[in-house]
């Protein structure tokens, strides 16, 4: 049996109801509900779950079991289990970098010499000892530290919290992924990594990432006595696998022991990610975007991605005169353009954003991922033309949007993602302390994941069908032009 048909089973002999009482009540053929329980069927939509859920009179917690027991039994567990990550992956996204913590080191004048060697028994003393190396690191003027270390290690949110609180902190992160089953259904390892990555990608501090492929398992990460370590500039913590036990050591030529260690893993490892936000004006470097190999591309974001649709006489009218390096914007934009653009050649879009901001733009003329300093809202009419092309584009079969039932998927309103093929994984964000930045991610089996989502999500009830997505658009274009129309009537 499985676990669907296991499930139903349990709830209907709960009810005590004959199978001919519940296909009356909930309009379900008798057979296929006995094909159901037996396990020679499953439902092909979710339709059937609500009428037997309705009949069963189902509690909202018993509702959502069984549709979880549908999902696992339709794609199978691991598959279920990987898609359920990814989902939570892109909705947290945006969760990191709104609130800075108090984290506030004393002056190195205020802090007493540290032992050369300091061993650590215990979960309490191995946190006072990471803070006592922290407290000296972060009071120098620019503060850096080298990571060998897991970011689902226990004391990771102490390094949080110091990447959100100090902007002036260096990291340098070598980490390991497993590569196992890389692409295989139990990817949830890797998911996970990225997802407590999150903290420190997202955070004011400048962060860089390696990465290296082994056999990741509990038994062969415990057979190492101290396989993490935090290398400061003149101390050096090493852990345990638990977080549990620790050495503190300050000797020079300990700590220049560690850097050299550092050094030899780093040399063997891969870039995790491409990071545009060491200077700012990084981010208009058109070169450092991946180009679309591929006619078909994904976009994830809050609101549609207008830059599919754009021309270059909307941006130089809305584009400030003052700007220092308008002409590097002006080339970005003509770059990027030719690049992404579904107003001619061949290249394909499906698209997921929500309504919410699609309203968000047609009122204030903005585009979340820019910064409001550095252009002027785009008019109405600019506005609805925009909205015409992407209409256009639809007709054409170029771009193909999905809406999204917020209700059942959040997407962040700080994050969008771009998928230019199956091998580059943008994310961008208007930062609030960075400004805007855009990370591309090299790990291929995440990649891979998110795209299996992306390409999964048409068959759920996450999003609107896409006839009822083009239905909503248009009918949605109407009424703004309506609504443009008669206040430019007003104005007359």
């Amino acid at each position: 049996m499985s676990a669907f048909s296991e499930r139903l089973h349990a709830y209907v002999t709960r009810a005590d109801m004959k199978i001919a009482v519940l296909s009356k009540l909930s309009g379900v053929d008798r057979s296929f509900i006995q094909k159901m329980l037996s396990g020679e069927r499953i439902p092909s939509d979710t339709v059937v779950l609500s009428r037997l859920s309705d009949a069963l009179m189902l509690t909202p917690a018993e509702r959502r079991s069984l549709r979880e027991a549908y999902s696992i039994s339709r794609m199978g567990e691991e598959v279920y289990h990987r898609r359920s990550m990814v989902k939570r992956l892109l909705e947290d996204a945006d969760s990191y970098y709104f609130h800075t913590p108090v984290f506030s080191p004393p002056s190195l004048s205020d802090l007493s010499p540290l032992p050369d060697v300091l061993p650590l028994q215990g979960k309490g003393a191995v946190t006072d000892g990471l803070r006592m190396l922290l407290d000296r690191e972060l009071s120098v003027l620019s503060p850096k530290l080298s990571i060998v270390m897991q970011p689902d290690c226990p004391i990771a949110v102490i390094l949080h919290n110091c990447c959100r609180a100090f902007p002036s902190l260096e990291i340098q992160h070598v980490l390991r992924f497993d590569n196992e089953l890389q692409y295989q259904k139990e990817n949830q390892y890797n998911i996970r990594c990225i997802h407590d990555l999150l903290p420190f990608l997202l955070s004011p501090c400048t962060y860089s990432g390696w990465f290296y492929y082994d056999f990741i398992s509990e038994e062969q990460s415990r057979d190492s006595v101290f396989p993490w370590f935090i290398l400061g500039q003149k101390s050096v913590l090493s852990l345990s696998y638990d977080c549990k036990k620790g050495i503190l050591y300050s000797q020079p030529h300990t700590v220049s022991l560690f850097q050299q260690i550092f050094s030899e893993i780093q040399t063997d490892c891969l870039p995790l990610f491409e990071l545009m936000n060491t200077e700012a004006s990084q981010f208009w470097d058109h070169r450092r975007w991946p180009t679309t190999h591929h006619p078909m591309t994904y976009s994830l974001q809050y609101e549609p991605c207008w830059a599919f649709f754009y021309s270059m006489d909307i941006v130089e009218s809305r584009l400030r005169d003052d700007l220092p390096n308008r002409a590097e914007i002006l080339s970005f934009f003509t770059q990027r353009r030719e690049q992404i653009s579904l107003l001619e050649g061949t290249m394909r879009c499906t698209a997921f954003f929500t309504m919410d901001g699609l309203d968000s733009f047609l009122k204030s003329g903005r585009l979340s991922e820019l910064p409001d300093k550095i252009y002027s809202p785009l008019t109405l009419e600019q506005r609805a033309e925009l909205f015409r092309r992407m209409i256009a584009c639809i007709h054409q079969q170029r771009f193909i949007p999905y809406l999204v039932r917020p209700q059942k998927f959040r997407i962040p309103k700080g994050v969008s993602f771009f998928v230019a093929d199956d091998q580059h994984l943008s994310c961008c964000c208007l930062h609030p302390s960075k400004g805007p930045i855009a990370v591309t991610l090299r790990e291929k089996s995440v990649v891979y994941s998110i795209c299996d989502f992306l390409e999964y999500l048409p068959e759920t009830d996450l999003i609107y069908s896409r006839k009822e997505s083009e239905d909503l658009l248009r009918s949605r274009l109407a009424e703004f032009i309506s609504t443009m129309e008669s206040h430019t009537k007003k104005e007359d």
